[in-house]
């Protein structure tokens, strides 16, 4: 079966085309730092089978957290905790790169920051960025990839997507900036591309650097899918190595929907070379063999994870699909877990 076969990426090969998609788990200590529950479930999903973890979210600064119990590499204390991941899943051979972000109108903090001033959900309110709180941002970026670097880690997934900070710059509804920031395309893409750059030269340009991006927005869609489609291009030359496609309308799907994304990944892919991994309604052997007869280069999985962690061994072993019923049970609870555990 294709996605049992390796895969070589640019920087980077994978022993399997199955990802483990970030998930936000909320499960980490209190000051950001790994708890011993995530370093369990880290071993536990390499020694069934995974190809590659996306560990994460990592907020990249203490403004940028969504809520307490997220992950940080926004400090130099948190390496040796990121390090402690290793052990575990070294001997299986999965790679495991963390996914850094920074939520901007949908953080924690009071003080919130967006691309321009929204108020994302009622009573939240964020302002818009200065060019000097740009500047911060990608550093802070960069540094939490540096960061991601010196603890061992495979490289990192910039988060782009479910209407982030980042995302929140990329998506016209967002971003009515009138600076170099916003107002076209290329303006709105270039936080992202000078991130990609500054990760480039700060880590080394064979460090893998991966892209998290949403296949659609809520509001002028089809201006930010052209946009997506401009961009594709440039995420080849800046050397990206993989781009991940989701889509913030993932809750809603029904479970009689499968592969929620691939199709409208494979039409923003066109024809440029570069790797894509989709997330989304992918539950089984025939969801994974399908995106991958579609032309898509790997599978990822969150909830049929959370559900079962050990469920790439039990496809193999003659199970057809997840017992995950798409329920979003595991969102409600504050800490990822599963109801039917």
């Amino acid at each position: 079966m294709k996605v049992f076969s390796e895969i070589k990426l640019e920087n980077m090969t994978i022993k399997n085309r199955i990802v483990r998609s970030a998930t936000h788990s909320m499960l980490g200590n209190l000051d950001g730092t790994i708890s011993e529950a995530e370093l369990e479930m880290f071993e536990e999903l390499a020694a069934n089978e995974v190809g590659m973890i996306i560990a994460g979210q990592f907020f990249v600064s203490k403004r940028g957290i969504a809520a307490p119990g997220s992950n940080e590499l926004s400090e130099d204390f948190h390496i040796d905790g990121v390090n402690r991941i290793l052990p575990g899943i070294r001997p299986y051979g999965t790679k495991v790169i963390a996914q850094i972000n920074h939520a901007g109108a949908k953080s924690y903090s009071e003080d919130k920051i967006s691309a321009s001033a929204i108020e994302f959900e009622p009573g939240k309110k964020a302002r818009e960025m200065t060019i000097a709180e740009i500047e911060s941002l990608k550093n802070d970026f960069i540094s939490a990839a540096f960061r991601a670097k010196q603890a061992g880690l495979d490289g990192v997934q910039i988060h782009c997507a479910h209407d982030y900070l980042l995302c929140q710059f990329l998506t016209p509804s967002f971003n009515k900036r009138t600076d170099k920031y916003g107002g076209s395309s290329e303006g709105r893409f270039l936080i992202v591309e000078e991130i990609i750059c500054g990760i480039k030269n700060k880590c080394g340009t064979g460090f893998p650097v991966f892209v998290k991006i949403n296949t659609s927005a809520a509001e002028e869609n089809e201006l930010y899918v052209n946009d997506l489609k401009k961009m594709m291009p440039k995420f080849k030359l800046l050397g990206v190595e993989a781009v991940e496609f989701s889509g913030s309308n993932y809750k809603y799907m029904k479970y009689s929907d499968h592969n929620y994304f691939v199709e409208a990944a494979m039409e923003i892919k066109g024809e440029t070379d570069i790797p894509v991994i989709v997330v989304g309604g992918i539950r089984g052997f025939n969801d994974m063999e399908a995106a991958l007869d579609a032309g898509v280069d790997m599978v990822s999985m969150c909830r049929p994870l959370i559900s079962e962690p050990d469920l790439i061994t039990k496809l193999n072993s003659g199970q057809l699909k997840s017992r995950c019923t798409s329920c979003n049970k595991c969102f409600i609870a504050g800490k990822k877990r599963c109801i039917l555990n």
